[in-house]
């Protein structure tokens, strides 16, 4: 009798756990945890690209797409699923946070179900700071979860050299305005809309309540043709100047797009922000491969 007990009750406990399970990779240390729902694939994309790294450059957009999760109980034929993203910094500190990516949404009958959370990388790296991201996603009509959790580095974006003398910044970078995301990589697509953006801008000479800054851009071709060329985009307001406050508070963006044709690369990229008052200026750099 103690022996049928035995075997009894070990049936009991292993068909309760049926339905959980926790895997680790001992390669990117990603961590998930089945608990009534389940997950077939999961892919990671980086700018829209599939890749499974966990070091990501300053300002990429880093996307986890969870395919054909099941598990979830069915009401009059739909399912409703809640996804949270939460990302740390050093284990305490919360960088980005959103408890619901589906709090404005109702059910969904679509299967295989796909479910996808992302954040930009514009986290700070300059302490090699250590990070991670917390997914969950959870049965509104049940008690399923299934969780996700990642660590990362994020590394510097060393597309564009800059220099400044007099003039300070917060932040310039190139965004990809097409596909949303800062562009960390010289491969470049013609198509695309782009913007040069220069946050923060302080120390240009002001007059009166105006300042009077300059800014040209050159994007050169391999054989010495001008892709791109324009020797001053403030030229208009040259005499007249441009107010003061609304120039240091508002980020400056610089559009870019290209003709259609063929491109010889490698290309280019100069631009400078100078003070017509003074010799105060910034310089950026940057080589690129229009494709």
């Amino acid at each position: 009798m103690k022996i049928k007990s035995l075997i009894f009750i070990l049936v009991l406990l292993t068909s309760c756990q049926f339905n959980k399970s926790v895997h680790k990779d001992l390669i990117s240390g990603a961590y998930t945890k089945e608990d009534g729902l389940s997950c077939e694939t999961i892919k990671i994309k980086v700018n829209g690209t599939e890749d499974n790294r966990s070091s990501y450059i300053y300002g990429e957009k880093v996307e986890f797409i969870f395919n054909n999760i099941s598990g979830f109980e069915k009401k009059d034929g739909m399912v409703y699923p809640g996804l949270s993203i939460l990302v740390m910094k050093n284990a305490n500190d919360t960088m980005e946070y959103s408890p619901d990516l589906f709090s404005d949404r109702g059910g969904t009958d679509i299967s295989p179900l796909q479910l996808r959370a992302r954040f930009v990388c514009t986290f700070p790296y300059e302490n090699s700071e250590k990070y991670k991201v917390y997914i969950k996603i959870w049965d509104k009509n049940g008690k399923g979860t299934f969780i996700y959790e990642m660590p990362f580095n994020v590394e510097e974006n060393k597309l564009l050299r800059v220099k400044s003398e007099g003039i300070e910044y917060s932040e310039i970078y190139l965004w990809n305005k097409s596909s949303e995301y800062m562009v960390a990589d010289k491969h470049i697509n013609l198509k695309d809309t782009f913007l040069l953006v220069l946050k923060g801008l302080n120390g240009i000479t002001e007059v009166e309540g105006r300042c009077y800054p300059a800014f040209s851009i050159d994007i050169t071709e391999s054989k010495g043709e001008k892709a791109l060329s324009n020797p001053d985009l403030f030229e208009e307001s040259e005499e007249t100047g441009l107010s003061a406050g609304d120039f240091k508070k508002n980020p400056l963006r610089i559009i870019i797009t290209f003709t259609p044709g063929e491109m010889y690369n490698p290309c280019r990229l100069k631009a400078s922000l100078t003070d017509r008052k003074s010799t105060k200026r910034i310089d950026i750099e940057a080589e690129l491969e229009i494709e």
